[in-house]
């Protein structure tokens, strides 16, 4: 068997199911849903509330009727939290630097909160989106926006705008539902998710309603229990309600899935005196008779009493320094257990006190809230950044679909690594196994010590499972088993069923290490005395066991040993083993890699990394900026993005080292060539001065010059400047410490408007007395005219064409953007015979322009019968053979074929027998 970072590689990647819904889901969703149409009904039957508001932003809302058929309405549990737990070290910055947010692709929509209402989607905190979409995904037609919604999204993933608000999985997506048809909900949205959080639950015990009128504080006292099944206790705390056993059927079929529950604040809310009159529920019946006090234990309802649901408790810590916290005990409001067949619940603490977040009241507000639902959603959000990391470290190979830890792995992790003031001690019914520490999970998961060991394995039905191990010794030995355990047959609703001891356990595995000589037994509670510290024995209720040796002889061999008793429900079960306190290999590897110091490369190049050492019973990571790279399990990699780069080597042995860090970075060259654009050469004797320079306008030093005229290297241009004398497109090539960039092109035109010939070619015009004649100048669209004669500009004759009857010296002056020219002269005078000179007036168009392959001529004249085209390059040679063309109905259409001609600008002469017209055209 294969050993990464001494974790069991045989383990299973979450897939999303694709059948269909299964007959036990079929019934469920049924079952409650003519459950909500029932309730709905009676509602309006006996006039119950669908909503009741109470003080302290307080809000019950009718959910369904209990077996009784009485209301059941549910009310909500209501950068300190993540100090509490040390989520900071793994964040970014952290002390592990291993910069985890929950923004890891592997990672998107695999978080949930169901609670009371909607996000503020558009507060500061979770405003914008991810690289996979929205931040908040409200998957319900929810309308109200809710301050403690709102709260516990900011605290699983809110941005950090705040820093003191940030979120443990800043980074991550989150998938919100209001509480009404979780069930149901669940059912479909489980196969998606790793996690939710659900801090919400039914109304039980005594309940303080400020609302009620009245200055008599104890009249505001409501007892919510009901009374046919105890008269002095509320039946639910405690107790395996059917919603638990279903929330217990969804975990065993979802795998992969772990719901967080908070377990309620009730022994904040005891009741008034004993003997003082209260309401019974929310009646304007009185009572005095005496009830349970919800002071002690037992004070953690229904759903969170589920075997596979993580339970959440408030701790109460102080601060030996920064970042380290001291675990006093469970706040005064936390609930406590057992639950009533004695389990241990609740299963962890997380940090509710004070905790600040993202509130709904506007995009910008903030608030500071206790309970355990601030505890729950602490806790949600760091084991969300554990499951990053397992995927991370998973993710060669499979950048988008990394594997993850079983539920019950995660949660035996959890229980695993938590705080505890005496861990040898075990776990308790107020604290469960201790306070959150997600940095020690972190540190197990990482193993570079080789301490530790996770296996995910699965018990055949009749079979025992056993593994050899050797202790470290001089620390304890200890070894978690967790599993997600098939329901539970849900306690009936009946007076003798109250605090019914009757195991809910259905698979009961058990855990064994022995020396050879010694039996070492898992922790186990004694429900009838739940203030008594934990024994050592067979613990016949809980799925989770932990075995604690806290003075291993170093270098002895433990023999852990997986069986079960009784006959199991299906043919297998599948379970996690956790253990810390191995023995450490002596490890000789040293991590070195080629190049081993920091390197620049080009924009666009590639940095061949090497291992310095290769053997074939080594394995590669290789890593940029703390992330496994896909495709790095090779002893060499291609570098193409800048970062820090490491190289973790392991042996077949476990042993494993981890380079000095090569930090490669992307110089930056460029060049910028100016003047930019299109510029002009007015005559052949002129330049265009062009200069490279750095993209902000600076001299370039250190550098060698390399200018192009149409991608051909210019000789003996090696200047930062160059004066181009050509037509054609220019760029600059230049090198610096190796390094090229080169130049955007500047295109350089020759102007034609250095000849420009009248039509017509006469220079010498006779007019007879009332004749007129039309002078006409070459044709152009970058053209502008002006008409001059004896030397005085013309008002108003900016036409390409002028028509005289007056006699005169005509010239006209044409302008091509910076470029100005003159045509020759025209003398008209008058003439004895009276004659008149046609004027046709045709329009010559040619297009495209730039063109690649083809040019085509387009011309429209209706007095001349045929015209030639004739094509000439700069230099004035014909550079394909005349193109003559009849015309058809006043017009003339014609092509020239350009392929082989090289790029530059080329001049078009048309000629119709009565004038000439000029154009030009860029071929590229």
């Amino acid at each position: 068997m294969v050993l990464i970072n001494g974790v069991d590689s045989l383990v299973w990647a979450q897939s999303v199911s694709s059948k269909k819904q299964l007959p036990w889901q079929t019934e469920l969703v049924n079952r409650y849903t003519q459950n909500r149409k029932r309730t709905l009904a009676l509602a309006l039957q006996n006039n119950w509330p669908l909503y009741k508001n109470y003080s302290n932003h307080r809000v019950f809302r009718l959910q369904e009727v209990d077996v009784l058929g009485q209301p059941v309405y549910y009310s909500l549990h209501n950068v300190e939290a993540a100090r509490g737990t040390r989520t900071v070290a793994l964040q970014g910055g952290g002390s592990l630097a291993i910069s985890l947010s929950g923004s890891s692709p592997a990672m998107a929509g695999r978080l949930g909160l169901w609670d009371g209402g909607r996000v503020l989607e558009s507060h500061q905190e979770f405003s914008g989106t991810t690289t996979k979409g929205a931040k908040i995904t409200q998957k319900d037609n929810i309308t109200g926006v809710n301050d403690h919604t709102t709260h516990l999204a900011g605290t699983l993933v809110g941005k950090g705008v705040n820093p003191l608000a940030k979120g443990m999985a800043y980074g991550a997506q989150l998938s919100v539902w209001d509480y009404t048809d979780d069930v149901t909900e669940l059912l479909t949205a489980a196969p998606n998710l790793l996690l939710s959080n659900h801090a919400y639950g039914p109304v039980v015990g005594w309940v303080y309603n400020a609302s009620r009128p009245g200055t008599d504080s104890n009249l505001k006292w409501e007892w919510w229990g009901n009374t046919t099944i105890s008269a002095t206790e509320d039946y639910l705390f405690g107790f395996y309600t059917s919603k638990a056993q279903d929330l217990d059927r969804i975990a065993y079929n979802n795998p992969y899935f772990l719901m967080v529950r908070s377990a309620d604040n009730k022994r904040s809310e005891t009741g008034p005196p004993t003997g003082t009159a209260y309401y019974l529920r929310n009646t304007t019946t009185q009572s005095t008779i005496a009830r349970s006090r919800n002071d002690a234990y037992d004070v953690i309802p229904a759903e969170a009493t589920a075997k596979n649901v993580l339970t959440i408790g408030a701790a109460d810590v102080t601060y030996a320094n920064a970042n380290v916290p001291t675990l006093v005990g469970s706040t005064a409001f936390s609930g406590w257990g057992p639950t009533d067949d004695g389990r241990i619940k609740p299963d962890l603490l997380g940090i509710g006190s004070d905790v600040l977040s993202s509130i709904g009241t506007s995009n910008t507000d903030y608030g500071n809230y206790s309970g355990t639902s601030m505890a729950s959603a602490n806790v949600s959000g760091s084991l969300f950044l554990l499951q990053e990391l397992y995927a991370r470290q998973r993710a060669s190979g499979l950048p988008a679909s990394g594997q993850f830890m079983r539920a019950a792995t995660l949660k035996g992790l959890a229980l695993h690594t938590a705080d505890r003031p005496n861990p040898a001690a075990g776990p308790d019914y107020r604290q469960g196994w201790g306070l959150l520490n997600t940095e020690a999970a972190a540190r197990l998961l990482l193993n570079e010590e080789l301490a530790h060991l996770v296996l995910e394995q699965s018990l055949i039905a009749g079979n025992t499972y056993s593994r050899s191990i050797v202790a470290q010794g001089n620390e304890p030995l200890i070894v978690t088993l967790s599993w997600t355990d098939p329901e539970g047959v849900a306690t009936s609703v009946v007076p003798s069923s109250v605090d019914s001891p009757t195991p809910k356990l259905i698979n009961d595995l058990d855990l064994r290490i022995s020396d050879g000589q010694q039996t070492n037994l898992p922790f186990a509670l004694d429900p009838a005395k739940p203030a008594q510290a934990a024994s050592r024995g067979d613990n016949v209720r809980d799925n989770v066991e932990q075995v604690y040796i806290a003075n291993p002889v170093a270098g002895k061999t433990y023999t852990i040993t997986v069986s079960h008793k009784g006959k199991m429900t299906y043919s297998s079960q599948p379970y996690s083993l956790i253990v810390s306190g191995l023995h450490r290999v002596n490890c000789q590897l040293t991590a070195t890699t080629i190049p081993a110091r920091d390197t620049t490369i080009c924009p666009g190049a590639t940095l061949a990394l090497q291992a310095g050492n290769y053997s074939a019973n080594l394995h590669y990571q290789w890593f940029l900026n703390g992330t496994i790279l896909a495709g790095g399990a090779s002893s060499g990699y291609q570098a193409t993005q800048a970062g820090s780069y490491t190289l973790r080597i392991t042996d077949d042995n476990g042993c494993s080292a981890t380079s000095q860090p090569i930090l490669v970075q992307t110089r930056t060259t460029a060049v910028t060539l100016s003047p930019t654009g299109n510029q002009w050469l007015c005559r052949t004797d002129t330049s265009v001065h062009l200069v490279a320079t750095s993209p902000g306008g600076t001299p370039l030093t250190g550098t060698t010059f390399e200018w192009l005229l149409n991608n051909s290297v210019i000789a003996n241009a090696q200047a930062s400047t160059f004066n181009a004398t050509q037509a054609g497109n220019y760029q600059v090539r230049i090198t610096q410490d190796g390094c090229q960039a080169l130049s955007a092109e500047t295109t350089i035109q020759l102007s034609s408007v250095n000849a420009i010939d009248l039509m017509p070619e006469e220079t010498e015009l006779s007019l007879p007395k009332g004749a007129t004649v039309t002078l006409k100048a070459p044709i152009d669209t970058s053209y502008t005219y002006q008409w001059y004669r004896n030397e005085s500009a013309l008002a108003n004759a900016t036409d390409y064409r002028l028509s005289v009857s007056t006699e005169g010296t005509y010239k006209v002056r044409v302008t091509q953007h910076n470029c100005v020219g003159w045509s020759t002269n025209r003398l008209v005078q008058s003439a004895t015979v009276s004659t008149t000179i046609a004027d046709p007036a045709g329009i010559f168009i040619f297009y495209p322009n730039p063109t690649e392959n083809t040019i085509s001529i387009r011309y429209t004249n209706p007095v001349a019968k045929q015209v030639q085209v004739s094509l000439f390059d700069l230099n004035g040679v014909l550079r394909q053979p005349v193109l003559s063309i009849k015309a058809s109905n006043g017009k003339f259409e014609g092509d020239f074929l350009i392929q082989s001609l090289p790029a530059g600008t080329y001049i078009l002469r048309l000629a119709d027998g009565s004038g000439i017209q000029i154009g030009r055209f860029i071929k590229k």
